[in-house]
Parts: structure tokens; C-alpha cells; sequence
């Protein structure tokens, strides 16, 4: 996979189907915070109050198109600058370094906007 094809952006909700696609798989969400999305009218809801206000949660795109998400959390507690990664990419883009392709793309951002110096990264 070319890494031009990769990039980061914040949530829409112009690409609620794309989003769907991916979300509404019970194999990618199964690890997940939250639930499998069921319906448009639940990826709508989920995109408008929880990843746009999130303060760090961009849709990694594959040529603008959403077949995932990377997120960080600060670290409950003291160590703020300590945070957590989280992320999940649609089945049909698995093994194929994209999320790592993600994750060197949203850690130089993260750490500028942030001054986090520490990140925990948990794969399930």
C-alpha cells in the first residue's frame, strides 16, 4: 500500500456511509470502546456527538475515502503528558500497514498540539 494513499482527517458527516462500512463489522469493532453500529441513523449520531467533538479522533482515509479511525486520549490522572492510542480499520484493509502508516502520520501531530512524550498503544 503507498503511503500517499493514506491520509488523516476529522470526521464528516458527508462520509457516514463510508464510516458505515466499517463500523456496522462486528470483527473490527469487537475490541472496541463501543458498540457494533447497527444503522445510518446510528453512524450519524455516533459521528455528531462522539468523533467530531472528540478532541483527537481523525478517520484514516484511504484516497479521502474512511476505512477507519485512530483516536488519543490523554492518560487519566496526573501524567499529562502520558496518552493512549486507539485505532480500527475495516477487515477488508487488514495486513497491509496501513494503520502503521496512521500512526507515523498522527504522532508528530499529536505531540505538537498535545506535548504528549509518552503513548501506550494496546492490540488486541
Amino acid at each position: 500500500m503507498e503511503a500517499s494513499r493514506i491520509s488523516l482527517r476529522p470526521f464528516k458527516l458527508s462520509g457516514v456511509d463510508d464510516f458505515l462500512k466499517w463500523a456496522s463489522d462486528g470483527s473490527v469493532t469487537h475490541y472496541l470502546r463501543w458498540n457494533t453500529i447497527q444503522s445510518r441513523e446510528e453512524a450519524i449520531k455516533y459521528i455528531k456527538e462522539i468523533a467530531i467533538p472528540h478532541p483527537w479522533r481523525q478517520s484514516i482515509c484511504l484516497d479521502d475515502q474512511s476505512i477507519g479511525y485512530i483516536s488519543v486520549r490523554p492518560e487519566s490522572g496526573n501524567d499529562h503528558h502520558r496518552a493512549h492510542i486507539g485505532y480500527a480499520v475495516g477487515s477488508d484493509y487488514w495486513r497491509q500497514g496501513i494503520v502503521t502508516k496512521a500512526m507515523k502520520l498522527a504522532i508528530p501531530r499529536v505531540v505538537e498540539k498535545f506535548s504528549y512524550n509518552k503513548f501506550e498503544l494496546e492490540i488486541h
